[in-house]
This record gives structure tokens, sequence and C-alpha cells, in this order.
């Protein structure tokens, strides 16, 4: 399966078919999933100069991966900030990965749980999974098990069963009642939704 797919269809889902440029962002999208990327930046790189966050999404993940441009991972930052700041919560992700390990950016775990935080709230189940992380480890933010098992029941309950190894691992670090507490606000957070 080709990298691309998985970010090809969270994109879908994300652009709007209303949106300015919509025909051009998806001649950019087929041109990507086809893997002729010389066209695809052709498409796109306007779009995403005049604040497409759809097509921002796509130019990060074109330099990041190094799909028609070189690689380079302080130009898909650049990007991925673009649409980010569009509220494109796959790329608040990634730009928490690329803060995360130091990628195109000083490392700055601060920076990552923030980015994270952004897109967990929109519904991202890698960012809620490593927000998580981040709480239980105290890597960014202050440790804080309460809110890792939170976010971590908000990812199991998303139906992925990858994360339930990692909820296990934080759970049998808690007491009964941070469980019940982090199940809580897990609870509490999916009815604001």
């Amino acid at each position: 399966m080709s990298i691309f797919r998985p970010i090809v269809l969270s994109v879908i889902i994300v652009s709007l078919a209303n949106t300015a440029g919509a025909q051009d962002f998806e001649k950019g999208l087929r041109a990507l999933r086809a893997g002729t990327f010389a066209a695809a930046l052709a498409e796109l790189r306007p779009l995403a100069e005049n604040g497409h966050g759809g097509a921002q999404y796509l130019l990060g993940t074109m330099f990041e991966y190094g799909r028609g441009v070189s690689q380079d991972d302080g130009a898909a930052v650049i990007w991925y900030r673009s649409a980010a700041e569009n509220d494109i919560a796959f790329a608040q992700y990634r730009l928490g990965v690329l803060f995360d390990n130091g990628w195109g950016v000083d490392e700055d775990r601060a920076s990552a749980v923030r980015w994270y935080k952004l897109a967990a709230e929109q519904g991202h189940l890698l960012a809620q999974h490593d927000l998580a992380l981040m709480y239980f480890s105290g890597q960014g933010v202050e440790k804080n098990p309460v809110l890792a098992i939170m976010w971590m029941k908000i990812a199991v309950d998303a139906g992925d069963e990858r994360m339930v190894k990692h909820y296990a691992l934080i759970a049998s670090a808690m007491s009964k009642a941070e469980i019940d507490e982090g199940i809580a606000l897990a609870q509490k957070w999916r009815k604001r939704r």
C-alpha cells in the first residue's frame, strides 16, 4: 500500500467540496494518488500558497516523504504549520510528530503537546494516543496519569485495537480512583462533541 493512501483518504475527509479551487485540488489529489508528483505539485502549490489547508497539508507530506520534491523536513514544517493554522487535524498531528522528534525543527516536546492536543480535540486518533503518552511520561507537559488514561480511553473507544495494549500499560500504573476519573473525563469529552 502506498504511503499516501491514508494521507489522501484523510485529506478527502477534511477538504470541503465547495472551497475555492476545489476542482484544482481534486486534480492535484488524483495526480498524487496516481504517483504523478510533478502534476500534483503543479496543481497543489498555487492552492497552498493561496491558503488552501488541504493543499498545504499535502505539500507538507510531499516534502516530508520526498515525493516529487527533495525530502525536506524544514519545508514540511512550513506547510504543515500553515495547514495546522487552518485547523487541519492531520497537519496538526504531523507537526506534533516533527516537534516531538526534532525533524526539521529543534526538538520541542511542549510544542509537540500543543499540536497533538489541537488534533486530539478534533478527534485525530493517533494524536489522542500520542498525547496520552506525553501526559503519562511527563514529556513536554506536567505528568498527569488521569489525562493520560482519558486520552487513551478515547482512542481505544474509537475502535483501534492497537491502543488497547497502551491503555493497559497506563492503567497498570494507576489507582482505581485515577482510572475512574480518567474514564469519567473521557465520557465528558465525548458528550461535548
